[in-house]
C-alpha cells in the first residue's frame, strides 16, 4: 500500500477492519474490550468480517465462562441476522475451524433441510473412521448427523461405529439410537457382538438402546446371550428375541 493509500479513506477503513478483525480473535483481552470491535465487524459485514467473526467460536474466555457463552450467542445472533451471505464464509470455517458446533448450528438455521445436507456431505468427505490425533470436530459431527432427522445421516454415521476412538463409536451409537432407523440394528449387534471390540460402556450402551428400541437380536441371539450372561447380567432376551432389562427381586 502507498503512502498516499494509506492516508485515503479506504485505507483508514481497511486499516480499522484489520484492527477489528485482530480484537475480535484476541482470546487474552476482556470481552467488554473486545465487543467494540465485534458490533464493528456485524456492522461491516464483509467476508473479511464474517470471517473474523466465526473465530470467535474458536476460542473460550476461560476466566468468565458466563460471559464467554453470552458473548458466542451475540455473535451467533447477529451472523444469523446476516442470513445466506455469511454462508460462503460458514463453509470455509467448517472445513478448517477446530470446533464446528456453533457453525453447524448456524449453517442449519439459515439454510433449508436439503442445503444443510449439502454442507454435511461435503464435510463428510474430510473424515473417515481412521486414527485423528484430535477427534474433537469428528465427535461433533457425529452428534449433529444424529439430531438431523434424514435417512441419509444413518448412511453416513455407520461407518464410523468401527472408528479407531473409542469415544467416537460412543457418540456415533447414541447417534444412531437418536435416529432409530433399524438400518442399524445389524451393525450394532456385529459391535456388540465383536470380541475385538474392548469397550464395556459401548456393549452396555447398545445393549440399552436395543431395551429402547426393541429391536429383536434375530441372527445374534446365541452370541447376545452369551454375552449378556458373562458380561451383562442386568440384561437378558426374551422370547421374542428383544432385550430386555431383568427384574430387580425384591427382598421379602
Amino acid at each position: 500500500m502507498s503512502l498516499k493509500e494509506l492516508f485515503s479513506k479506504e485505507g483508514r477503513k481497511e486499516r480499522s477492519l484489520a484492527k477489528a478483525c485482530a480484537k475480535a480473535t484476541d482470546k487474552k483481552i476482556k470481552p467488554d474490550d473486545r465487543r467494540p470491535a465485534l458490533y464493528t465487524l456485524l456492522e461491516e459485514g464483509s467476508d473479511q468480517a464474517i470471517a473474523a467473526l466465526l473465530k470467535r467460536f474458536t476460542f473460550i474466555y476461560d476466566t468468565n465462562i458466563v460471559m464467554d457463552e453470552e458473548e458466542k450467542k451475540e455473535v451467533y445472533q447477529g451472523l444469523l441476522k446476516l442470513g445466506q451471505r455469511v454462508l460462503p464464509e460458514v463453509r470455509r470455517h467448517l472445513h478448517g475451524s477446530p470446533t464446528l458446533s456453533w457453525g453447524l448450528r448456524l449453517a442449519d438455521e439459515i439454510c433449508d433441510h436439503e442445503s444443510t445436507w449439502t454442507i454435511l456431505s461435503e464435510m463428510l468427505q474430510d473424515y473417515d473412521p481412521e486414527y485423528e490425533r484430535d477427534p474433537t470436530r469428528k465427535l461433533q459431527l457425529m452428534t449433529f448427523l444424529g439430531d438431523f432427522e434424514d435417512e441419509r445421516a444413518v448412511v453416513a454415521l455407520l461407518p464410523f461405529v468401527g472408528d479407531h476412538d473409542e469415544t467416537v463409536r460412543f457418540n456415533t451409537i447414541e447417534a444412531l439410537f437418536k435416529q432409530g432407523d433399524e438400518k442399524a440394528r445389524e451393525p450394532l449387534l456385529q459391535l456388540m457382538t465383536d470380541e475385538q471390540e474392548e469397550s464395556l460402556r459401548i456393549k452396555h450402551r447398545i445393549a440399552e438402546g436395543f431395551v429402547d428400541t426393541g429391536w429383536q437380536v434375530k441372527g445374534f441371539r446365541g452370541t447376545v446371550e452369551k454375552l449378556l450372561s458373562s458380561h451383562l447380567s442386568d440384561f437378558m432376551v426374551d422370547g421374542k428375541g428383544r432385550i430386555k432389562r431383568k427384574k430387580v427381586r425384591k427382598e421379602p
